[in-house]
């Protein structure tokens, strides 16, 4: 009964931390040794780009030749990229700052996650201003990390899915209630929206690409590197659109 759990308390982590797990970031040389020419016609904008998950995201983008657009609170954490990208400098809770950051993309990617200072809303309420956005310049590819603690319409979870979302509701219920915010905005729209559901997130790269489910996550582990590379491949070969599948690592 302990090891039980104690396995439980460890997936209740897992499952509301996973999309904000504060890790090893990747270095700049890391994020631009393989940059690429630009060779992609979607310019991508990029919120949370400087995050443990953003980092991936950058590196694999540029790799594969596509301009980007990112938002940035501190712009310098971004110079060594030179004008390789577009540095956006604000706050995504600033509607006219995310305006400014969609500006002739084709497609949104959103790596934000709750910090430990950062708003209860904060999820929500930049995915309204990027649903805004999106919706006034015509943009209508929206991806989005979050927890695999948000239920939708459509989860067919086993017995440790269902017993670790209701200890999540228990012990992180501003988190949850944030990201379960978020997905009810973005699944209200008429969007061409996919919605990552992520167990915990470990740094590091992985030569294997992730698994995705509609109904029950089967691993609840997922290393940086395999969440980027499925985002960049929704965006060159989407199978999720408006659904959001739980996102797990391919190696476990």
């Amino acid at each position: 009964m302990n090891r039980l759990l104690s396995r439980c308390a460890c997936l209740v982590v897992a499952l509301m931390l996973g999309a904000c797990a504060s890790q090893q970031k990747l270095t700049p040389e890391e994020i631009s040794s393989d940059a690429a020419a630009i060779s992609q016609d979607q310019t991508l904008a990029v919120l949370g780009g400087t995050g443990m998950v953003g980092g991936h995201i950058l590196r694999l983008a540029l790799e594969q030749g596509y301009p980007l657009r990112v938002l940035a609170r501190s712009p310098q954490k971004l110079a060594y990229l030179g004008d390789r990208i577009t540095v956006i400098e604000g706050d995504a809770r600033d509607p006219g700052v995310v305006a400014t950051l969609l500006q002739g993309s084709d497609a949104v990617i959103s790596a934000l996650g709750p910090g430990k200072h950062a708003p209860t809303d904060l999820t929500s309420s930049v995915s309204r201003n990027v649903l805004t956005a999106m919706q006034a310049q015509g943009i209508s590819r929206y991806l989005v990390v979050s927890g695999a603690g948000v239920v939708t319409p459509h989860d067919q979870r086993n017995f440790t899915g269902w017993s670790t979302r209701q200890l999540a509701r228990l012990r992180y219920p501003t988190i949850l209630r944030d990201w379960q915010n978020e997905y009810s905005l973005i699944a209200s729209t008429v969007l061409r929206w996919t919605v990552a559901r992520c167990p915990l997130i470990e740094s590091g790269f992985s030569d294997n690409r992730a698994r995705a489910s509609l109904t029950s996550p089967q691993s609840f582990h997922l290393k940086a590197g395999e969440l980027a590379r499925f985002l960049l491949d929704e965006i060159a070969d989407p199978s999720y659109i408006r659904q959001a599948p739980f996102v797990f690592s391919g190696s476990r």
